[in-house]
């Protein structure tokens, strides 16, 4: 990606993020819970924006981007942010923590925020998060998850590289996806993208942290 697509392309991100704050101050006006949404859909808005800058064929399939589909990727991103807090609440609970927010309501309002459709973006939130917790037990490289998360970003930049109709999650293994599922599997074969992949993602989690650190 040359540096005027990266300026374009960070612009665009800038733009999603704007409306995502203004989406949150809308829906509340508690400060903690500002404080919250606005951190995750920084996490998600940073690693969508270094996804598509530094996956090779999603940079393809990207080829500029446009608003709409910055937004929708920056949903799904926050929706993988969203889910790791919650293994973080699940693994060692916040001291004092006697109930939390059931995760499929915040999902819920993280799609409110980026005017996602709701049914979609919640299949994306469970299907994702069991095969995240999945690949933790069985695959830790997480090869599985960001194959699969590879397929839906494809998807989202107008190549569709699977019948989602027809993955029953989490997948156990690539192999045990049914014949005819995968239209077109260039975008999830890559080492190198699924490594970047998971970069951006570690990158999304250290910028939600940041952020969430600076508001305090």
């Amino acid at each position: 990606m040359s540096a005027s697509e990266e300026t374009h392309s960070a612009e665009l991100f800038e733009a999603v993020w704007d409306k995502a704050v203004a989406g949150i101050e809308k829906i509340t006006q508690d400060e903690a819970d500002r404080k919250f949404l606005k951190s995750v859909a920084m996490g998600g808005s940073v690693a969508a924006e270094a996804t598509v800058a530094a996956c090779q064929e999603i940079s393809k399939y990207w080829d500029g981007g446009n608003e709409t589909v910055a937004t929708e990727l920056s949903q799904l991103f926050s929706l993988m942010m969203l889910s790791q807090i919650y293994r973080w609440i699940r693994e060692k609970p916040p001291e004092g923590m006697t109930n939390t927010v059931p995760p499929e309501v915040s999902a819920t309002r993280i799609i409110y925020i980026f005017d996602g459709e709701p049914e979609r973006g919640m299949e994306d939130f469970l299907h994702f998060n069991s095969q995240y917790a999945y690949d933790l037990d069985h695959h830790t490289h997480l090869i599985h998850f960001a194959s699969l998360l590879l397929a839906r970003v494809s998807e989202i930049c107008g190549h569709q590289a699977l019948d989602w109709s027809k993955v029953k999650w989490p997948v156990v293994e690539m192999t045990h996806l049914t014949r005819g599922t995968i239209i077109d599997g260039t975008a999830m074969r890559s080492k190198l993208d699924i490594d970047n992949l998971l970069s951006s993602l570690s990158t999304g989690v250290q910028a939600m942290m940041s952020f969430y650190g600076q508001l305090s």
